[in-house]
């Protein structure tokens, strides 16, 4: 090698040095003792070993500071490139805390535009880690350089649908980037760490931390308890999703008996329909050895959303639980619903439902918070599915949400039935309540009010059991066929396999236009 190149990788050497020292020593030592890894450290426990290959190590901040003080600004407080995540290649960026606590800089934002629009050419994933103040502030005002931010933005969104998108908020992530970790199909937060804030002042202890995202606002779909669980979490949701929507799933030799049947599912739903059953039991004998990776476990959780695997092949799987709230569809849950079927529709992946549920519910406090027009979106979104869709109705389908839920003619690929399976316009008790008030009246006075209203009831159930409505084909409420509970694994595996060359097109158009 000529002496000439010396002198260039000398600074080569010493710029990547610089780089792993980030912000410097004390600054390092103040994130490892938060009991946080750096965002080196992040990326490589990330990346398959070895795997990483970082881009636009070299950049900088190019705008004076705001005090006149210059402050290390190696690879301008972002770490990014590219790697392998349990063998599938991945594009990973990393907000660096120890550089200006994370703030994001004019070429930081440059460099993350470019990333996306790289990711999503080369169709592959995209991990952005965020541990940041926020936007830098410099002598000119916003540092942060609102074109660079704004291409950014725009590059995440048009990639939307395109490669699956997945944000881990280890640490604070304020204003405008708030924004893009919500923009994310999947939302991971760190507890006792994480804090997503758009701005003003808080009006309660517990905003913008892990558990609000969870349980109130409903943007977190994971809650992780430290650096390695948030990690641990992604790697685990990644296997489920595709490279980008040109791909499908991968497919994993379970080892489970596609043929298996359970007898423990004739015991778990009550003989009384007034009392309620935990569907989680249900959705742990079905699927590939018992393993459903569940998302926004704590928000609405009378519907039950998640990634599993039926015969080695992914399904999303939406379950009502009668467990909590009798499973209503109400506001929340309808949300969920709706962003998580249009995630697996994006990316082609069966949706798989189990229906146990007295519908949307009714009343002033529904309707003052927007319940038709919850109800709306979901009936908007379920109409353009286009990916695989198979339904199982364990017990009952009332009202709106037996459309919503794929039962009726919304066309699902196959809709399946236990004979316990109840379809009606709405809850039996409220139409007899509804229809035989005088009788029910002549009997309260009588002393025998329970015995003619179970009459009536008993009546009316039978009416509308599948085991009667099923003999008519061309019925309104339509199943295509009426299984055995013990059948309903192989019954969705066969059907998964059927129709996984689906064909199914939508009239054309520009685009749709959902309720607000």
């Amino acid at each position: 090698m000529g002496k000439w190149m010396d002198g260039y990788l000398e600074r080569l050497d010493q710029v990547r040095q610089g780089n792993l020292a980030g912000g410097g020593d004390a600054r390092l030592d103040i994130q490892r003792g938060f009991n946080k890894l750096t965002a080196r450290e992040r990326i490589e426990r990330i990346a398959d070993a070895g795997s990483f290959e970082e881009i636009g190590s070299l950049v900088t901040d190019s705008r004076p500071p705001f005090d006149g003080n210059s402050r290390l600004c190696p690879s301008d407080g972002v770490v990014m490139g590219f790697g392998k995540i349990n063998s599938r290649m991945a594009a990973l960026c990393a907000m660096d805390f120890s550089v200006m606590s994370g703030s994001l800089g004019d070429q930081a934002a440059w460099k993350l535009a470019d990333l996306v629009e790289m990711a999503g050419q080369k169709r592959m994933p995209l991990v952005c880690i965020f541990d940041s103040a926020g936007l830098r502030i410099g002598i000119k005002g916003g540092d942060c350089g609102l074109s660079g931010l704004g291409r950014f933005i725009r590059n995440y969104s048009h990639y939307s649908g395109v490669i699956p998108r997945i944000s881990l908020v280890l640490g604070p992530c304020t204003g405008l980037m708030a924004s893009v970790a919500v923009l994310s199909d999947f939302l991971i937060m760190r507890e006792n760490a994480a804090f997503l804030w758009y701005g003003g002042e808080k009006e309660s202890d517990d905003a913008g931390i892990a558990e609000f995202h969870m349980e109130k606002s409903g943007q977190c779909d994971l809650i992780a308890r430290d650096d390695e669980d948030a990690i641990h979490g992604l790697k685990d949701l990644l296997q489920f999703l595709p490279a980008s929507c040109w791909e499908k799933p991968s497919f994993e030799e379970t080892g489970d008996d596609p043929e298996r049947r359970e007898e423990a599912l004739l015991h778990v739903m009550p003989d009384n329909p007034k009392f309620t059953y935990d569907i989680h039991q249900i959705i742990e004998l079905i699927v590939d050895h018992g393993t459903f990776f569940e998302l926004k476990e704590d928000y609405a959780s009378h519907l039950v959303t998640g990634f599993c695997r039926f015969g080695g092949h992914v399904a999303g799987l939406v379950a009502n639980n009668p467990d909590e709230l009798s499973g209503i569809m109400e506001p929340d849950a309808s949300d969920k619903y709706d962003r998580f079927m249009r995630f697996l529709d994006a990316f082609n992946i069966p949706l798989v439902t189990l229906v146990d549920t007295t519908a949307f519910p009714p009343g002033d406090r529904w309707e003052r918070m927007g319940v038709i027009r919850h109800g709306a979106k979901l009936l908007h979104s379920y109409a353009h599915l286009t990916c695989p869709k198979i339904t199982m109705v364990l017990r009952r389908s009332y009202g709106g949400a037996n459309i919503v839920l794929g039962c009726s003619k919304m066309f699902p690929d196959f809709v399946y039935t236990w004979p316990t399976a109840e379809f009606a316009p709405t809850g039996p008790e409220t139409v007899v309540h509804a229809i035989f008030h005088k009788e029910l009246a002549k009997a309260k006075e009588q002393g025998n009010y329970d015995a003619v209203f179970n009459r009536f009831l008993g009546i009316l159930k039978e009416q509308f059991s599948v085991m009667n409505l099923a003999k008519i084909w061309t019925s309104y409420y339509t199943a295509h066929e009426v299984i055995d509970p013990r059948e309903t694994r192989p019954r969705i595996i066969k059907a998964l396999a059927a129709i996984q060359n689906k064909h199914e097109v939508l009239p054309e158009k520009k685009r749709s236009i959902k309720p607000a």
